[in-house]
Protein backbone atom coordinates (compact mmCIF):
# COMPACT_ATOMS: atom_id res chain seq x y z
CA UNK A 1 0.00 0.00 0.00
CA UNK A 2 1.31 3.45 -0.90
CA UNK A 3 0.98 6.40 1.44
CA UNK A 4 1.18 9.89 -0.01
CA UNK A 5 -0.09 11.82 3.00
CA UNK A 6 1.89 14.64 4.52
CA UNK A 7 2.35 14.91 8.26
CA UNK A 8 -0.17 17.75 8.31
CA UNK A 9 -2.93 15.72 6.68
CA UNK A 10 -2.17 12.73 8.91
CA UNK A 11 -2.44 14.80 12.09
CA UNK A 12 -5.84 16.09 11.01
CA UNK A 13 -7.22 12.58 11.50
CA UNK A 14 -8.52 12.62 15.05
CA UNK A 15 -10.26 10.01 17.17
CA UNK A 16 -11.60 10.57 20.67
CA UNK A 17 -11.46 8.23 23.65
CA UNK A 18 -13.28 8.74 26.93
CA UNK A 19 -11.48 8.70 30.27
CA UNK A 20 -10.50 5.20 31.48
CA UNK A 21 -11.07 3.59 28.09
CA UNK A 22 -8.40 0.99 27.24
CA UNK A 23 -7.09 1.69 23.74
CA UNK A 24 -4.82 -1.36 23.58
CA UNK A 25 -4.25 -4.51 25.62
CA UNK A 26 -0.78 -5.92 26.19
CA UNK A 27 0.50 -8.57 23.78
CA UNK A 28 -2.05 -7.80 21.06
CA UNK A 29 -0.64 -7.38 17.55
CA UNK A 30 1.09 -4.06 16.97
CA UNK A 31 -0.58 -2.20 14.11
CA UNK A 32 -0.45 1.53 14.79
CA UNK A 33 0.89 4.38 16.88
CA UNK A 34 -1.11 6.93 18.83
CA UNK A 35 -0.19 10.61 18.53
CA UNK A 36 -1.83 12.61 21.31
CA UNK A 37 -3.61 15.84 20.34
CA UNK A 38 -5.15 16.56 23.73
CA UNK A 39 -5.62 14.73 26.99
CA UNK A 40 -3.19 12.07 28.19
CA UNK A 41 -2.52 8.34 28.11
CA UNK A 42 -0.76 5.98 30.49
CA UNK A 43 0.93 2.66 29.82
CA UNK A 44 0.91 -0.08 32.43
CA UNK A 45 1.46 -3.77 33.07
CA UNK A 46 -0.45 -6.13 35.37
CA UNK A 47 1.55 -7.68 38.21
CA UNK A 48 1.17 -11.35 39.28
CA UNK A 49 -1.13 -10.22 42.13
CA UNK A 50 -3.38 -8.50 39.56
CA UNK A 51 -2.39 -4.91 40.27
CA UNK A 52 -1.42 -2.15 37.86
CA UNK A 53 2.24 -1.18 37.49
CA UNK A 54 2.38 2.13 35.63
CA UNK A 55 5.47 2.67 33.49
CA UNK A 56 4.66 5.75 31.45
CA UNK A 57 2.57 8.91 31.15
CA UNK A 58 2.10 10.50 27.72
CA UNK A 59 1.10 14.09 27.01
CA UNK A 60 0.01 16.08 23.91
CA UNK A 61 2.65 15.76 21.19
CA UNK A 62 3.84 12.33 22.36
CA UNK A 63 3.71 9.20 20.21
CA UNK A 64 2.67 6.05 22.07
CA UNK A 65 3.75 2.65 20.79
CA UNK A 66 7.31 3.31 19.60
CA UNK A 67 8.58 0.57 21.93
CA UNK A 68 6.49 -1.99 20.00
CA UNK A 69 8.41 -1.66 16.72
CA UNK A 70 10.89 -4.42 17.58
CA UNK A 71 8.51 -6.83 19.33
CA UNK A 72 5.59 -6.49 16.86
CA UNK A 73 3.18 -6.59 19.80
CA UNK A 74 2.10 -3.94 22.28
CA UNK A 75 4.32 -4.33 25.32
CA UNK A 76 1.89 -2.60 27.67
CA UNK A 77 -1.76 -1.80 28.15
CA UNK A 78 -2.65 1.73 27.03
CA UNK A 79 -5.42 3.63 28.82
CA UNK A 80 -6.86 7.15 28.56
CA UNK A 81 -6.19 9.21 31.70
CA UNK A 82 -8.79 11.76 30.65
CA UNK A 83 -10.99 12.40 27.63
CA UNK A 84 -8.31 12.19 24.97
CA UNK A 85 -8.01 13.05 21.29
CA UNK A 86 -5.47 11.07 19.26
CA UNK A 87 -4.30 10.48 15.72
CA UNK A 88 -4.00 6.77 14.93
CA UNK A 89 -1.02 6.31 12.63
CA UNK A 90 -0.29 3.07 10.80
CA UNK A 91 3.29 1.74 11.12
CA UNK A 92 3.93 1.64 7.35
CA UNK A 93 2.51 5.12 7.02
CA UNK A 94 4.93 6.48 9.62
CA UNK A 95 7.85 4.75 7.93
CA UNK A 96 6.83 6.36 4.63
CA UNK A 97 6.83 9.77 6.29
CA UNK A 98 10.22 9.07 7.90
CA UNK A 99 11.71 8.24 4.49
CA UNK A 100 10.39 11.37 2.79
CA UNK A 101 10.33 14.00 5.52
CA UNK A 102 13.45 15.00 7.46
CA UNK A 103 11.39 16.80 10.11
CA UNK A 104 9.39 13.66 10.84
CA UNK A 105 12.56 11.59 10.96
CA UNK A 106 14.18 14.02 13.39
CA UNK A 107 11.03 14.04 15.53
CA UNK A 108 10.95 10.24 15.77
CA UNK A 109 14.63 10.03 16.76
CA UNK A 110 14.07 12.75 19.35
CA UNK A 111 11.08 10.93 20.83
CA UNK A 112 12.94 7.60 20.92
CA UNK A 113 15.90 9.27 22.58
CA UNK A 114 13.58 10.97 25.07
CA UNK A 115 11.92 7.65 25.95
CA UNK A 116 15.29 6.02 26.62
CA UNK A 117 16.46 9.01 28.68
CA UNK A 118 13.26 9.11 30.74
CA UNK A 119 13.50 5.37 31.40
CA UNK A 120 17.07 5.79 32.62
CA UNK A 121 15.99 8.63 34.91
CA UNK A 122 13.15 6.50 36.30
CA UNK A 123 15.54 3.65 37.09
CA UNK A 124 17.83 6.15 38.84
CA UNK A 125 14.86 7.50 40.79
CA UNK A 126 13.93 4.05 42.04
CA UNK A 127 17.47 3.07 42.98
CA UNK A 128 18.98 6.22 44.48
CA UNK A 129 16.50 8.98 45.22
CA UNK A 130 14.44 9.51 48.37
CA UNK A 131 10.68 10.00 48.23
CA UNK A 132 10.82 13.83 48.19
CA UNK A 133 13.43 13.76 45.43
CA UNK A 134 11.39 11.30 43.33
CA UNK A 135 8.30 13.49 43.50
CA UNK A 136 10.26 16.68 42.82
CA UNK A 137 11.91 15.06 39.80
CA UNK A 138 8.50 13.93 38.53
CA UNK A 139 6.95 17.39 38.86
CA UNK A 140 9.94 19.03 37.23
CA UNK A 141 9.86 16.51 34.37
CA UNK A 142 6.22 17.45 33.70
CA UNK A 143 7.14 21.14 33.71
CA UNK A 144 10.04 20.45 31.31
CA UNK A 145 7.90 18.42 28.95
CA UNK A 146 5.27 21.15 28.75
CA UNK A 147 8.00 23.77 28.34
CA UNK A 148 9.40 21.86 25.35
CA UNK A 149 5.95 22.16 23.78
CA UNK A 150 5.90 25.93 24.25
CA UNK A 151 3.93 26.07 27.51
CA UNK A 152 6.18 28.03 29.85
CA UNK A 153 3.62 28.55 32.61
CA UNK A 154 4.52 27.45 36.14
CA UNK A 155 0.90 26.30 36.54
CA UNK A 156 0.59 22.58 35.84
CA UNK A 157 -2.62 20.57 35.59
CA UNK A 158 -2.04 16.95 36.51
CA UNK A 159 -3.90 14.59 34.21
CA UNK A 160 -3.04 11.68 36.49
CA UNK A 161 -4.36 11.12 40.01
CA UNK A 162 -2.10 10.94 43.06
CA UNK A 163 -2.57 7.18 43.23
CA UNK A 164 -1.15 6.87 39.70
CA UNK A 165 1.78 9.16 40.56
CA UNK A 166 2.53 7.07 43.65
CA UNK A 167 2.32 3.86 41.61
CA UNK A 168 4.67 5.21 38.95
CA UNK A 169 7.24 6.42 41.50
CA UNK A 170 7.08 3.32 43.69
CA UNK A 171 5.62 5.26 46.64
CA UNK A 172 2.41 5.20 48.67
CA UNK A 173 -0.32 7.80 48.27
CA UNK A 174 0.32 8.89 51.85
CA UNK A 175 3.99 9.50 51.08
CA UNK A 176 3.12 11.58 48.01
CA UNK A 177 0.70 13.65 50.09
CA UNK A 178 3.29 14.19 52.83
CA UNK A 179 5.91 15.26 50.30
CA UNK A 180 3.50 17.72 48.68
CA UNK A 181 2.76 19.16 52.12
CA UNK A 182 6.50 19.61 52.74
CA UNK A 183 6.93 21.37 49.40
CA UNK A 184 4.08 23.73 50.26
CA UNK A 185 5.50 24.48 53.71
CA UNK A 186 8.82 25.38 52.07
CA UNK A 187 6.93 27.48 49.49
CA UNK A 188 8.40 25.45 46.63
CA UNK A 189 4.94 24.92 45.18
CA UNK A 190 1.26 24.97 46.00
CA UNK A 191 -1.08 22.08 45.25
CA UNK A 192 -4.85 21.96 45.11
CA UNK A 193 -6.60 18.96 43.58
CA UNK A 194 -5.12 18.36 40.15
CA UNK A 195 -3.43 21.77 39.97
CA UNK A 196 0.16 22.53 40.97
CA UNK A 197 1.73 25.97 40.90
CA UNK A 198 5.53 26.03 41.08
CA UNK A 199 6.51 28.90 43.39
CA UNK A 200 10.27 28.39 43.42
CA UNK A 201 11.59 26.64 40.32
CA UNK A 202 15.23 26.75 41.41
CA UNK A 203 14.41 25.12 44.75
CA UNK A 204 12.48 22.39 42.91
CA UNK A 205 15.47 21.75 40.64
CA UNK A 206 17.82 21.63 43.63
CA UNK A 207 15.57 19.04 45.24
CA UNK A 208 15.70 16.91 42.08
CA UNK A 209 19.48 16.83 42.20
Amino acid sequence: MLYNNTLGTVLERKKSYLKDVILVKKNTEFTQFYIIHSGALKTYDITPDNKEQINGFYLPGDIVGLDSISTKVYNNNIKALSNTLVCELNYEELMSLVETNKNVRDMIFKLLSSDIYNYQKLVLCYSQKKADERLAAFIYSLYSRYEQRGHTSLNIKLTMCRADIANYLGLTIETVSRSLSKFQEKQILSARGKYIVIRNLNALIDLCN
